[in-house]
């Protein structure tokens, strides 16, 4: 991110926000947000480093923002599978031991049934929250209000490489799903890799859909990848069925994006 900020401050994050509405801004201010939240987290909410920090969310500036803000606080960013059965939502919150869980509006009723059962959760951080909006989550935060006023000059915390900066639990096809650990060295040496020419080629020449969600692993580090390489992010949140991603492809002029075989299956046919 400090790369990105230093060399491409004023390249694009695009993303499409549940309710449809068209978001862009700059990876300067990515860095800014970033670091807001990340002052945010260990000044207001007491983060500590090891701390894991859930998310549950869509594809978004913001969860890119907790994609650095997490890590850089010292603390590790846990994205949680939103696809999962309920049972699985509540054995991985609560074998992680998460300490607080940004979770997009759009999909607290997922979770409402369990809160109850997850004692680690402080605080439920709300992301894209309407106005008016309501919730049974005990301790709701707005996302916007966290940061608002927060300075964005404070230093990240200082980590050793090889601690942990991500996770992501299995998705439990063989016994109980389990935490698999993302070191800050492996998730920078992915990301250098998946931008080499033979790999992703990713550059300042691209404009790239991340389909493949930030739930799942990290969403294969191609956020880390683009603003080390100084692409345009593309971010569809929940808009991922075939129509709306053509759609999203055509206007913002894509030229690389990355999903699983069932999104490309679904938008062949849809061409077809």
């Amino acid at each position: 991110l400090d790369h990105g900020y230093s060399v491409y401050p004023g390249r694009e994050i695009i993303s499409i926000l549940p309710d449809k509405t068209r978001h862009q801004y700059t990876y300067a201010d990515l860095y800014t947000r970033s670091k807001k939240l990340m002052h945010s987290l260990v000044k207001k909410l007491g983060v500590q480093k090891g701390d894991f920090i859930g998310t549950f969310a869509w594809n978004h500036y913001q969860h890119v923002e907790l994609y650095f803000a997490i890590p850089g606080s010292g603390a590790v960013c846990h994205t949680i599978n939103i696809r999962l059965s309920v049972a699985q939502t509540e054995f991985i919150i609560n074998n992680a031991e998460d300490r607080y869980i940004f979770i997009d509006a759009t999909l607290v009723s997922l979770i409402e049934p369990i809160a109850a059962l997850l004692p680690t959760v402080q605080a439920w951080i709300i992301l894209n929250a309407p106005e008016g909006f309501t919730t049974t989550l005990a301790n709701p935060i707005d996302y916007e209000s966290l940061i608002t006023g927060a300075p964005d000059n404070m230093s990240w915390v200082p980590v050793e490489e090889t601690e942990a900066c991500g996770m992501c639990y299995t998705s439990g096809t063989t016994g109980l799903p389990k935490g698999v650990l993302y070191s800050h060295r492996s998730t920078y040496l992915h990301a250098l890799v998946a931008a080499l020419p033979n790999n992703g080629n990713i550059s300042f020449n691209d404009r790239i859909l991340v389909g493949v969600p930030q739930f799942h692993v990290m969403a294969w580090g191609i956020p880390f990848a683009a603003i080390l390489g100084g692409a345009v992010l593309v971010q569809p949140s929940c808009h991922l069925q075939p129509l709306p991603i053509i759609d999203i492809i055509c206007k913002e002029r894509v030229n690389k994006a990355n999903g699983v075989p069932t999104i490309w299956m679904g938008i062949y046919a849809e061409l077809k």
